[in-house]
């Protein structure tokens, strides 16, 4: 099969008062032929061979968003491969219709990439031409970063696939699924990848050095910021849109106030330090998989709505400050969300003591040094 990737390159960006040096951005949508590939045999009715699922695994941009995704979860990801072969073959469109009317979600999202396929296969092609997005991207970005982040990433790899719904942003690049490139930019062209670079872009500490007792909840109040502040930039957007509101406020706002207390709870616990916190894995759960987009965009709104985004963009690198804001916040909010015990809020300013002054006076050596 031919490979396609499109060197782009994005001019000039005018974005706030100086214009920022063109750089060249890469779109990569090898992931997506390759699915349609596989789906074209299945469509003959052909079986989906652990030989054709591996070759399909690998391509780089695959392997990469099947990683952050769905991580070890294989028994998620055996489901989803189950749905792509009973989505397209024929022989089996009875089992798909059973699964289709049950509202089985991975069978619906496969369903999905089957029926509107020729709309994604244009969509490619438009944004491998000519993407609007290149410049909209670090504009809407950089509203929710402070100037000091206002900078652009060299060589940027952005790639595409024909799977899931969702978009991550690593090192690497940016991977988007093609239902959340059509579906989550129709609010505002060129959020969802605002929303990604906004990842490569902020500022961040690293809290490595913390003895391992403390790491788990680090990561859980870091990846809340990291989310939450992105997400004013594409979530917002969508709350105001009717279509994608009532989802919003099922997936993001409603079970936001039962997360924020059992966050409390566990802080009360570092705060009397009466026995171990919990693992990663808790969090996980506790933030249904989201990964801090809950409770993230209820904390960050409400910072937003009460005036603070200043001192939050000042404290971008900082998850203790922003959860802190988030209390000052929710004090003035005439809606009265949930606060945070005294106890809770005195262990955030311990743990900001303990180590956010650390990890900038690190990363400033690090900076000296690479210069």
């Amino acid at each position: 099969m031919k490979r396609f990737t499109f060197w782009l390159l994005a001019l000039l960006l005018l974005l706030g008062p100086h214009s920022q040096t063109a750089s060249a951005q890469t779109v990569n949508i090898d992931a997506a032929l390759r699915y349609w590939e596989m789906t074209d045999a299945l469509r003959q009715d052909q079986p989906l061979t652990d030989a054709m699922w591996e070759s399909f695994l690998a391509v780089p941009a695959n392997n990469r968003y099947v990683k952050s995704v769905f991580g070890s979860n294989l028994a998620d990801l055996n489901s989803y491969r189950r749905a792509i072969e009973v989505v397209y073959r024929p022989s089996l469109d009875s089992l798909r219709q059973a699964k289709l009317a049950a509202k089985k979600w991975y069978y619906v999202l496969v369903n999905d990439y089957k029926q509107r396929e020729p709309e994604y296969r244009q969509y490619l092609t438009e944004t491998a031409r000519q993407p609007a997005y290149l410049d909209l991207m670090y504009r809407y970005a950089y509203e929710y970063l402070p100037q000091r982040a206002h900078t652009t990433v060299q060589n940027l790899q952005l790639a595409y696939v024909a799977i899931g719904n969702d978009a991550i942003s690593e090192q690497a690049g940016l991977v988007f699924s093609l239902k959340s490139a059509v579906d989550w930019n129709k609010p505002k062209n060129g959020i969802l990848e605002a929303h990604e670079m906004h990842h490569q872009l902020r500022p961040g500490l690293d809290f490595s050095f913390a003895p391992e007792s403390d790491q788990a909840l680090l990561w859980a109040l870091n990846v809340v910021l990291n989310e939450g502040v992105a997400d004013l930039i594409d979530k917002k957007a969508q709350l105001a849109s009717p279509a994608d509101s009532a989802e919003i406020h099922r997936w993001l706002l409603a079970g936001a106030p039962g997360v924020i207390h059992k966050l409390d709870s566990v802080l009360q616990v570092g705060a009397r330090a009466t026995g171990p916190l919990p693992a990663i894995s808790y969090y996980r759960r506790l933030y249904k998989g989201s990964t801090g987009h809950l409770p993230g965009f209820y904390m960050s709104r409400i910072i937003e709505r009460n005036g603070y985004v200043r001192p939050m963009l000042a404290n971008v690198d900082n998850p203790m400050a922003f959860f802190q804001l988030y209390q000052k916040a929710a004090q003035k909010d005439k809606t009265h969300p949930p606060q945070f015990s005294a106890a809770a809020v005195r262990y955030l300013k311990q743990l900001e003591k303990r180590y956010v002054a650390a990890a900038r006076a690190s990363a400033k050596n690090a900076s000296e040094a690479a210069h």
